[in-house]
């Protein structure tokens, strides 16, 4: 009876092509399915081509993926709050108006994503 692999104790997978074993291996494993969001995206992209070293990095060691969804949960919350407070601040003339309403929020949101793109997505991390 043969001993197993190093890779058989791990839990790693097989393929066969023509007759040859090839395990399966992928960098960062299920993480590279895993959505990290709007700004995650964005903020993947920005340390990509302004800090390659860190981003280098942040994938060797696994990370990225993980950082990424933090900044988006981050982004999004700082988001909801700009939002939140800037509407509290300029009520609508006619609060039964749906373009009114529609444009404070619409400004809201232009005005939040601003400073989370600033903030928050274009930060090094």
């Amino acid at each position: 009876m043969s001993e197993e692999t190093l890779f058989e104790k791990l839990g790693v997978k097989y393929i066969e092509k023509d007759g040859i074993f090839y395990p399966l291996i992928t960098l960062g494993g299920e993480e590279n399915s895993k959505d990290v969001g709007k700004y995650g995206r964005m903020w993947m992209d920005y340390i990509q081509k302004e800090y390659p070293q860190r981003y280098r990095s942040l994938v060797r060691f696994g990370e990225l993926h993980d950082k990424a969804t933090e900044v988006n949960e981050v982004a999004y919350e700082l988001l909801e709050d700009i939002e939140n407070e800037w509407l509290h601040k300029h009520k609508p003339k006619q609060s039964n108006s749906f373009v009114e309403m529609y444009r404070l929020r619409t400004q809201a949101r232009m005005i939040a994503e601003e400073v989370v793109l600033h903030d928050v997505v274009n930060c090094f991390h």
